[in-house]
């Protein structure tokens, strides 16, 4: 009789010791690390450096325009982000895409920066992220040509468009950026940087001889973006 109480007492404590690991496991304790983002969308405006002489462009065969020089320029700004390490917390490793339309009256612009993005997580909602990244960028100027599409018909109509000199420019640069995650999808971000290309576009062989625009230089930009 002794034997059996033993034996009962000791089965009832080992059922009551794995009840209580069992519970012990299921109750949570601090709150599980925040998932960490794997795509993101942003837009927004910058302003950087663009250096061009005052010059006269052609606009049709018969008239021209004046282009005034300038020193810099508005930008609209974008970029596609991906996450390459997922669940990596607080030292993300992101590949960014950022795309640049300068607005610079008849001198377009449109720029492309393929880089890499180190991002570390100073606060609960405060992210820095230092990058580098390549650059490639058109720079184009009226001819003052008239150009008809292919597929379009014998008289003047929509089927014309002005034609445009282009010249490519390629570089490389540098940026850090402050995130700050204002809900769990949507952010802000602040961004400062410095790009360098190998030449200037020149050689376009209209207006003022010797014509030639520099991209090169710092540039500051302001983005509200969404991470998925």
């Amino acid at each position: 009789m002794r034997l059996t109480a033993v034996m009962r007492s000791l089965g009832l404590l080992v059922s009551l010791g794995l009840s209580s690991s069992a519970l012990a496991q299921e109750v949570p304790g601090d709150e599980a690390p925040r998932r960490s983002p794997q795509l993101a969308v942003e837009v927004g405006g910058s302003l950087a450096r663009m250096n061009h002489p005052s010059t006269f462009v052609p606009t049709t065969r018969n008239m021209t325009r004046e282009v005034e020089s300038r020193a810099s320029a508005v930008r609209l700004t974008g970029g596609l982000h991906f996450n390459l390490r997922r669940g990596a917390g607080r030292n993300d490793l992101w590949w960014v895409n950022g795309v640049d339309w300068y607005l610079g009256d008849d001198v377009d612009v449109l720029a492309f920066r393929p880089g890499l993005e180190k991002r570390f997580v100073l606060a609960r909602r405060l992210t820095l992220g230092v990058a580098a990244y390549g650059s490639a960028a058109e720079v184009s100027v009226p001819t003052g040509q008239i150009n008809q599409d292919p597929g379009g018909g014998p008289t003047m109509g929509d089927s014309f468009y002005e034609g445009r000199a282009r010249k490519w420019i390629f570089g490389a640069g540098g940026m850090a950026s402050l995130q700050f995650a204002i809900t769990r999808v949507l952010y802000t971000r602040l961004q400062g940087g410095y790009t360098q290309f190998f030449k200037k576009a020149e050689d376009f062989n209209v207006g003022t001889e010797g014509f030639a625009v520099s991209l090169s230089g710092p540039f500051a930009a302001a983005l509200v973006g969404v991470s998925f």
